[in-house]
């Protein structure tokens, strides 16, 4: 007795096994348990009044009793379902992979018997066409009911060579031109494509356009995971067999899902224009689609919910609140720059300019304002005129001394002859930098992104007066030599050394005239005349005007011949840049090697991920990618630096 128990149990096991292995062999690629399904098909809204929408559920018919119908998130009464068939007819090309592979374990008969099957249980309503495909696509049946004619091309099928596995599925889409059947694709391959003219993205786009659902079954080969990703974009399904004896599930699994296929209709409540959400829900199946009011819209590209971008930047500034805040700030930034601009042409002329005017009668050009504030404090022109900016420039400039960056600040305008009070300059430079960081962190949909900018932006005025102050420093010492030359005719015409620089300041070109004319301004307040020309080498950081400015101390303490003396210096300085003239030459070689060995990494990793950026992913992803990321890019810059220090020479 338990021998027969044992045997019976055996048995059932076996059964149950055998069926949870056929159940498995035919279920969708990737699912393990994939439930029933629901999918729309096809939305005809031409007539308002009464919606029709066309879909699939894989369940069992009696749970139509609960389905749901939403449009635009309302739920909206709806007719029961009724089967497809009852009002359409379904269009079905049997695209059929006729290559020399296909002839292993019998593989094509198995899958003639399984077509066959499929046509048998065809609905009389129903129209099927056979195509296959090896090197060459060939129409073997087009469309017809007769399951005669059907059988017949089925068993005309002829193996070859290759596989256009993408060329048959276009020439099977292109079967639906001017058809008002229901387009469905039933694909059959054995293997990945080798010998097609279009593209896996061409035959995607061909069924997509005629608003079809392609059906992929096969045996399992590396190639049928694009044939599956064709079959998920276009609404449809994918189905793969471990062996050719499970071939004939694969065809039930589709034809189940193409004959559970119902209408309903419901009256739409859209009084609006644009795209209309619509969602179907079954238990816990749930469907959704967009359609537009007015027409006939079929297939997934079509009928897919467009995806809306979420607004960039902080949800706060898309509430009222947020926008009004906004406009606040942004207005109230207008008015202060207008307020400060109007007053600054409204102000008095009660300034230090017009006081220190006398001392500089002669050697300054009528109406220049080169060398003396005509705002204020000798330091720029003064922009806050009025109180509450007076009072924010002064806490400003209290801040930043305390900090020591109002030193900083006064010495980079200087070099770069901005006419701005260094307090003024770094409170506007500070609020400008606070209004531009809200607007990139509004603006913005990532936190990191608008840092970076902020950073950027920030960075964007030391660099222009750096840029400023070096051009003119270059070209404060391009005219020293002649300026030089010049003091010392004016010498050796009989003027003193305060006369000759009186003279020279009048006569040679800026930025010189107006650091002599400021000298001879500052001597004539009572500052010695040496300590006025350290200010000079100071401020443009010339080594060689402080280097004339310690000959002509020298020769003022110990005497000599100061006409000669200069022409020396001026002779020197100018063998000087002709050597450093000769080694920029010289050098020129090296220059361009540095800047072509650093540009080459990012131009050469530029050039690869705009080919093939898949290759690059593991740059950018994962953790030792990332490591390689930095350490490559600290290497350059190492390298650059020491290149850069190796063919500099300081003369």
């Amino acid at each position: 007795m338990r021998r027969m128990l044992g045997v019976v149990g055996a048995v059932v096991g076996a059964v149950v096994a055998l069926v949870l292995a056929l159940g498995a062999a035919v279920l969708p690629v990737g699912a393990q348990n994939p439930g029933p399904t629901i999918g729309i098909r096809e939305v005809d809204a031409t007539d308002p009044a009464a919606v029709d929408v066309t879909f699939f559920y894989t369940g069992d018919r009696n749970d139509l009793a609960d389905l749901t119908v939403r449009e635009s998130g309302r739920r909206v009464s709806a007719t029961s379902a009724a089967p497809f068939g009852e009002t359409g007819s379904l269009g079905v090309v049997l695209v059929v992979d006729a290559s020399g592979s296909m002839a292993t374990n019998a593989l094509i008969e198995r899958v003639r018997e399984a077509a066959h099957a499929f046509v048998a249980a065809k609905s009389p309503t129903d129209q099927i066409a056979i195509v296959s495909f090896n090197h060459d696509v060939r129409v073997v049946q087009d469309f017809t009911d007769d399951k005669a004619l059907l059988d017949k091309g089925l068993d005309t099928i002829a193996l070859d060579d290759d596989t256009s596995l993408y060329d048959g599925i276009v020439r099977a889409a292109s079967l639906y031109k001017d058809s008002t059947l229901q387009p469905n694709l039933v694909v059959f391959s054995d293997g990945q494509d080798t010998t097609s003219s279009y593209t896996k993205a061409q035959a995607e786009a061909a069924v997509s356009a005629q608003g079809g659902a392609l059906f992929a079954v096969g045996v399992d080969n590396p190639g049928f995971a694009a044939l599956a990703d064709i079959a998920e974009k276009t609404g449809g399904a994918a189905s793969v067999a471990g062996d050719a004896a499970k071939v004939a599930g694969l065809f039930d699994v589709v034809q189940s899902t193409l004959q559970k296929q119902y209408i309903v209709t419901f009256p739409s409540r859209f009084k609006g224009s644009g795209p209309v959400p619509l969602e179907l829900t079954v238990g816990s199946s749930k469907a959704q689609a967009e359609y537009v009011a007015g027409s006939a819209q079929q297939g997934a590209a079509s009928l897919a919910p467009q995806v809306v971008q979420k607004p960039a930047g902080p949800a706060f500034f898309r509430t009222s609140a947020g926008l009004a805040l906004a406009l606040l700030l942004v207005g109230g930034a207008l008015l202060a720059a207008v307020w400060s601009i109007g007053s600054s042409f409204l102000g008095s002329d009660n300034s230090l300019g017009r006081v220190l005017s006398p001392y500089s009668e002669g050697y300054v050009a009528a109406g220049s304002t080169d060398d003396v504030d005509d705002r204020g404090d000798g330091k720029g022109q003064k922009y806050a005129q009025t109180p509450l900016l007076q009072r924010a420039v002064e806490a400003t400039g209290d801040f930043a001394e305390r900090q020591g960056f109002l030193t900083k600040a006064e010495a980079m305008l200087e070099r770069a002859n901005v006419p701005l009070r260094p307090a003024e300059a770094l409170f506007f430079y500070a609020i400008s930098v606070v209004l531009i960081g809200v607007v990139l962190l509004a603006v913005a949909s990532n936190p990191i992104v608008a840092v970076i900018g902020l950073v950027v932006v920030a960075l964007v005025p030391p660099a222009i007066l750096s840029f400023l102050a070096g051009r003119r420093r270059k070209k404060f010492e391009s005219l020293l030599p002649d300026t030089l030359q010049l003091m010392s005719s004016t010498l050796r015409a009989g003027y003193s050394l305060m006369q000759g620089i009186e003279a020279v300041s009048q006569e040679v070109s800026e930025p010189m005239g107006r650091e002599l004319r400021r000298v001879v301004t500052e001597a004539r307040l009572g500052r010695p005349l040496e300590e006025a020309l350290d200010g000079i080498g100071r401020r443009m950081q010339s080594g060689d005007f402080a280097w004339a400015v310690m000959a002509i101390r020298i020769q003022r303490e110990v005497g000599g011949n100061l006409a000669e003396l200069l022409v020396t210096v001026a002779d020197t300085m100018t063998e000087r840049e002709r050597l450093r003239r000769d080694v920029k030459a010289l050098t020129a070689e090296g220059k361009i090697s540095a800047i072509v060995l650093g540009i080459m990494p990012l131009g050469l990793g530029g050039f690869i991920y705009s080919i093939n950026p898949e290759y690059m992913e593991p740059l950018f992803n994962t953790g030792p990618g990332k490591v390689m990321l930095i350490g490559s890019i600290l290497l350059a810059l190492f390298g650059f630096w020491w290149m850069k220090k190796t063919i500099e020479i300081d003369i």
